[in-house]
């Protein structure tokens, strides 16, 4: 299955639940994303790229992969 990314601007949430109803209706599987989750994705990409980035200046430490993942 190929997945494509629409943008809608719906202007209430009738217009929200009739574009669900649509997909529904045409069995397309579909994500609903918050505003919010997008945004707060975006913040943690930015910060990780703030992170590299001071990595790559040599301000912070590189850390091995597997330490990292042990810290999870």
């Amino acid at each position: 299955m190929e997945a494509i990314r629409i943008k809608a601007y719906p202007k209430n949430k009738k217009q929200i639940q009739s574009i669900s109803e649509f997909l529904n209706k045409e069995g397309i599987e579909f994500e609903l994303v918050e505003k919010e989750d997008f945004v707060e994705f975006l913040n943690e990409i930015e910060s990780s790229l703030s992170q590299v980035k001071q990595i790559h200046e040599g301000k912070v430490k590189k850390e091995r992969a597997k330490d990292f993942l042990n810290e999870l």
